[in-house]
């Protein structure tokens, strides 16, 4: 997938949590997750201007989706101090949306060795390329929708309760 493809994609599996994360919790952690599931869809791809790094080498494993996940929550416990459990959270959305990369890039032809370099095992289902700009604004398109859908009814739905109840 290309960058619109993984943000749309990641915004779309992320969107079911925002009510739940809001109910249990609050709006706040739940639009900073909403804003780390986006912001770190794209994470994975930092390897392509480095000229000694292959891309989807390191920054497409499992290690890597841990070690960012490790830094969210660091950042989520910082920035959400006041949250119980804001560093798990951090630390299920940061490696979530890495997971979420990699589950986008393992549907195309050009596919993933997630445990490198425990593994040699290569994985692709081969469905389309990269570079098909319609899935890529499909799960774009979807994404945003969903996101903001969420996100608009679930502070509808706070606003509502508040008011009324």
């Amino acid at each position: 997938m290309y960058r619109g493809g993984h943000a749309g994609f990641n915004a779309l599996l992320y969107a079911p949590f925002v009510p739940l994360v809001t109910h249990y919790w609050s709006l706040e952690l739940a639009v900073l997750g909403a804003a780390l599931a986006v912001g770190l869809a794209n994470l994975p791809d930092i390897d392509e201007p480095v000229p000694r790094i292959h891309h989807r080498g390191p920054t497409h494993t499992v290690w890597f989706a841990a070690f960012v996940g490790l830094l969210a929550g660091l950042c989520t416990a910082l920035v959400a101090r006041s949250a119980p459990f804001a560093f798990h959270f951090g630390f299920a959305v940061g490696t979530g949306s890495i997971i979420a990369h990699l589950a986008g890039d393992v549907v195309t032809p050009m596919g993933i060795s997630p445990f490198a370099p425990l593994s040699r095992v290569h994985v692709t289902l081969n469905w389309f390329k990269s570079k098909n700009s319609r899935i890529n604004r499909v799960f774009l398109l979807l994404g945003s929708t969903a996101l903001v859908a969420s996100l608009v009814l679930t502070i509808g739905l706070s606003a509502a309760l508040v008011r009324f109840g």
